[in-house]
């Protein structure tokens, strides 16, 4: 069997991917990856086959703008998620939901599945043939290549499933609106994306909630973490890729006090650091504590340290799923693969959430689950790190419930279980066209 993954180009969403490519690969399957041009080379480092599509989609320079659109791209990640990760029911209004899909179909979902990439993704597909397209969640661009070459298509989750809870409250409130305000920005661009990839066809709401949602769902987020929805949902255990890298050989010398790892992901260290709190200061706060303290910290936030705790360690990268095991308590920014490599682990931790997509909410779960604290970044100050920080490492229970977490994510089906589940759908798919 072929199988055809796309995914946009930023290493987080790739790297969620990796495991269960790896193991269609390992079960005998072709396997590539296609994406924009700049992602190649991380596609190598993984040992899968990349395949170049559209141009370079440079996605750190459009967060480095925080907002500034000088280029007309609309590129920065609080614009790909403006809107989408409304759970409150009461702000859940037509106006709104439409003004969510609108925003998305029109510049979000274009931004990332732009004509060029649509293109060349379909022209491959076609050629390829592949039996199964997993497509990244915000990468629809898969959905279409999927139906134009005739593929099955499972969707990959990077977290907490927002656009499909949003798509299922467009639909309820669209069928309610009186026949001439019943606007359908997703079926337009829905039906525009497919007529490119010469594909002629009615967009039914059945179609478009599949080109939304995906045939199935494969989800590795803890089911308690998840929204409940309507999807065909295949949860699969986390498992945790940091992407290639060699191990530093003091991690497995035995800390001499409880060590902590400050891990800031890419979006964190936008944020701790930077517009929130000092590096400086929050390193100092944290070093008043009887610990052993890892930082993740590039050049620039160093630059702005004079003199470094004795009890501190700054490393600019270590891979998170070998130091995770070594350490009492970890302070992040609630990334879902830092999360996930936390949870992997049974670690307790503390989460000072990034405002990029589902940081806070997860963060909340685990605070609910007495397996972490989470602080509100609005109120942040060194001293409030500090003093939840001391909280998790002096009361027992946050372990013990961080070990209950652990118990759940390694009775989850794991990557090559869910694979057998895949190879079914690709078979269904084949007797349906056949």
């Amino acid at each position: 069997m072929r199988v055809l993954a796309t995914v946009f180009a930023t290493k987080p969403h790739l790297y969620n991917l990796v495991p269960v490519l790896w193991a269609m690969r390992a079960a005998g399957h072709e396997v590539c990856v296609a994406s924009h041009p700049d992602l190649m080379e991380t596609i190598g480092r993984t040992g899968l086959t990349g395949v170049p599509v559209g141009n370079e989609l440079n996605m750190m320079g459009s967060l480095q703008e925080k907002g500034d659109d000088s280029a007309g791209t609309g590129a920065t990640w609080e614009s790909l998620t403006s809107g989408m990760t409304e759970t409150r029911s009461e702000r859940l209004t037509w106006n709104y939901v439409l003004g969510a899909f609108t925003m998305g179909c029109s510049a979000d979902y274009e931004y990332l599945t732009d004509q060029v990439m649509l293109d060349d993704l379909v022209e491959f597909a076609r050629g390829w043939q592949p039996d199964l397209v997993i497509w990244d969640a915000l990468t629809f661009a898969g959905a279409i290549a999927a139906r134009a070459c005739g593929a099955a298509h499972a969707r990959m989750l990077f977290g907490i499933d927002y656009i499909s809870r949003m798509y299922d409250n467009y639909r309820a409130l669209l069928d309610e609106q009186p026949a001439d305000r019943r606007d359908d920005p997703v079926a337009d661009w829905l039906t525009g994306r497919l007529a490119r990839a010469g594909v002629d066809t009615v967009v039914t709401p059945e179609l478009a909630r599949e080109l939304m949602t995906g045939q199935v769902t494969i989800d590795p987020t803890p089911a308690w973490m998840q929204l409940a929805l309507s999807v065909n949902r295949l949860a699969m255990r986390y498992v945790p890729f940091n992407g290639p890298s060699a191990i530093p050989r003091w991690i497995y010398d035995p800390p001499r006090r409880p060590r902590v790892c400050l891990s800031l992901g890419v979006s964190g260290r936008e944020l701790l650091g930077g517009d929130l709190v000092s590096v400086a200061d929050l390193l100092t706060a944290l070093a008043e504590l009887d610990i052993e303290l890892v930082a993740t910290l590039n050049a620039d936030q160093l630059a702005a340290v004079t003199t470094l705790p004795d009890n501190v360690r700054a490393v600019d990268f270590v891979p998170l799923n070998e130091l995770a095991p070594t350490c009492t308590a970890i302070i992040h920014h609630g990334g879902f693969g830092t999360l996930g490599n936390v949870l992997v682990h049974g670690i307790p931790s503390l989460t000072v959430p990034a405002p990029w997509w589902d940081e806070k909410d997860l963060g909340t779960h685990l605070h609910n689950r007495h397996a972490g604290i989470h602080l509100d970044p609005h109120t942040l100050t060194p001293d409030t790190v500090k003093t939840a920080l001391h909280q998790l490492l002096t009361d027992p229970t946050y372990r013990h419930h961080a070990t209950d977490v652990q118990h759940d994510i390694l009775t989850t089906p794991t990557p090559n279980d869910v694979t057998t589940q895949l190879e079914q759908l690709a078979a269904d798919s084949w007797s349906l066209r056949s």
